[in-house]
């Protein structure tokens, strides 16, 4: 792994500190600045629950090797027909899976990989001129955080990378100078793969490749990307780099690096996802389960850190603007299978996620028809 610079510290004289020229608390709590200090406790803030921290390090590599891996070079040759079956068995029984030979150009994965450890190399003041605002979910810095939720052990800076909401909701930082050029390019690659998936998906569903795509509007899809970065921690056993959730999105398209930390639970165990050079890790969002009438299911996950090396990941979640219906395929449904899922706004089930956000608790539940109902 390439050397990250260590942060530039500022000269605040104290957590809260606000005057000019000094970090604001927000600022001091950022993890990568409280590493950079040299703490050799984690603060309160960051302790899990201890009945979340008895699962840590359950099972993590044992199983590992499980997850499947996807050529999608076999899309267009001879063995279609196996690799589509291997995408509907990985979708029914995993809800995750790798890909391999799947379009983006690996120097443009190397390329976003670098453009974020020279941003997360800035020093404070410059990465705070990026920092979420209030109303938005773009931006420097950590969200959910309300004071009655344990914070993750994460900095992070998240973009609407691609599609109309890069535009309502601009938050392209100015540093580096490169990184506005490569997310661009890198943004327009993944959304060609995230459209062969959806078609991929569609088909697997036994619909037209072009059904699932028409029923969520594909061409008014976004692309929201974050980029993270999860510090070596001194107690990395009390803490996450992020707390069990399932994704929002119709599907998540993840680019990690070579540090182990991604775990997805699976039958009442955490199963760690393996690095795989040059690959992305594809899981089901709670948008896809509903479209697919609970076919294809969303699946909790969770990342681990460790006390020697940072890990970087790039999450790109492939959403639809807030006014996109949401609500079950009717090619899929019949008398046998009836809907069950009531039909719903993106907004409205966006707005439930910021409310009760990264609780471990399933959210799309929420939105099942009743036997009445369906």
């Amino acid at each position: 792994m390439a050397t990250t610079m260590a942060p530039k510290v500022g000269h605040g004289d104290g957590e809260g500190a606000t005057s000019k020229g000094t970090e604001s608390k927000a600022l001091l709590e950022m993890v990568q600045l409280l590493v950079a200090q040299g703490v050799k406790q984690v603060p309160e803030k960051f302790i899990q629950p201890e009945h979340i921290r008895r699962t840590v390090h359950e099972v993590g590599a044992v199983c590992s090797d499980m997850i499947p891996v996807i050529d999608m070079a076999g899309l267009d040759g001879d063995n279609k027909d196996q690799v589509m079956a291997d995408v509907a068995k990985a979708c029914e029984e995993w809800g995750f899976f790798q890909v391999v030979n799947h379009g983006v150009p690996p120097v443009l994965m190397q390329e976003i990989q670098q453009v974020s450890k020279d941003f997360f190399a800035l020093s404070p003041e410059e990465k705070e001129v990026n920092k979420i605002k209030p109303g938005t979910s773009v931006g420097y810095g950590r969200l959910f955080e309300t004071g009655k939720t344990v914070a993750n052990w994460v900095d992070r800076i998240t973009i609407w990378s691609y599609g109309e909401q890069s535009r309502a909701e601009p938050c392209m930082p100015p540093k580096p100078e490169r990184f506005r050029q490569v997310v661009d390019e890198y943004s327009e690659a993944v959304v060609k793969l995230c459209m062969r998936l959806i078609e991929t998906l569609s088909t697997t569903l036994g619909l037209e490749p072009h059904i699932l795509g028409e029923h969520i509007n594909v061409k008014t899809v976004g692309l929201r990307t974050s980029f993270n970065y999860y510090p070596p921690c001194p107690q990395p056993e009390l803490v996450l780099g992020i707390m069990p959730h399932a994704d929002t999105s119709f599907v998540t398209v993840l680019q990690q690096d070579e540090t182990p930390g991604l775990e997805i639970e699976k039958d009442g165990q955490w199963i760690l996802v393996p690095p795989v050079k040059d690959a992305f890790v594809v899981n089901i969002g709670d948008l896809l389960q509903i479209v697919s009438n609970g076919k294809y299911r969303s699946v909790m996950h969770r990342v681990l850190v460790n006390n020697t090396v940072g890990r970087y990941s790039f999450p790109n979640f492939f959403m639809p603007p807030k006014e996109t219906v949401i609500q079950p395929v009717k090619e899929l449904l019949s008398e046998t299978n009836p809907p069950l899922y009531r039909s719903l706004k993106f907004a409205e089930y966006i707005s439930g996620f910021y409310v009760k956000p990264l609780t471990g608790r399933r959210l799309i539940d929420s939105f099942l028809l009743t036997p009445s109902e369906s």
